[in-house]
């Protein structure tokens, strides 16, 4: 049996990741912590020393989390030592996403803008694991089955959509930059070639 933890600053993630790692968020664009599985024992961190595992788990839990307007950063460190003295075999995976888009989605719908208090917390954690969740998106299954390797767990393939675009609606194109035309010189590119693509950017 092994038990995989996902965690990762809020928004970056962490409702793909159950989608791609589980089964309870299939139905759900996303799942609220409380309605995870597991979301009551955060709340009592001595029931994690009594409580039964069937089998292969996945648990999902953000830095921090909100459950009734109340936000709470979730002690990974005790949960990593009850599972060492319960003997389980575990493994903490640390979620990522752009830091200036997940900072700017933190600030944009949560009262306080935990992100970089997450990732300074996350820093002291033993991670086995990071997972992208760009590259989540870019590379999907094949990316999977990479991370599958690396943590010796095996996930059923299913359908997850891939196509939403987390970060889109935080980027917009830039026209001109000023290394631009180092960049040129340095490839070779032709005065005519540079015309042709500043004509395909307009």
């Amino acid at each position: 049996m092994k038990v995989i933890l996902l965690t990762g600053p809020q928004g970056s993630g962490n409702h793909l990741w159950s989608k791609v790692f589980t089964t309870w968020a299939d139905k759900e664009y996303w799942v609220g912590h409380k309605d995870e599985p597991h979301s009551n024992l955060w709340e009592d961190m001595d029931s994690w020393r009594t409580h039964t595992f069937s089998g292969d788990t996945v648990i999902s839990i953000s830095i921090p989390y909100a459950v009734r307007g109340n936000t709470t950063f979730p002690d990974i460190k005790l949960w990593k030592d009850i599972m060492i003295e319960r003997g389980i075999d575990y493994k903490i995976c640390a979620i990522t996403r752009d830091e200036n888009i997940n900072f700017l989605q933190n600030k944009r719908v949560r009262p306080d803008n935990n992100y970089y208090k997450a990732v300074e917390y996350i820093k002291t954690l033993d991670v086995d694991c990071f997972l992208s969740t760009e590259t989540l998106l870019l590379y999907q299954w094949k990316y999977v089955d990479q991370v599958c390797k690396q943590l010796e767990f095996s996930v059923d393939k299913k359908h997850v959509d891939f196509s939403q675009s987390f970060n889109e609606k935080y980027v917009k194109y830039v026209q001109e930059f000023e290394l631009d035309k180092q960049v040129w010189e340095v490839s070779g590119i032709e005065e005519r070639e540079r015309l042709c693509f500043l004509n395909e950017k307009n």
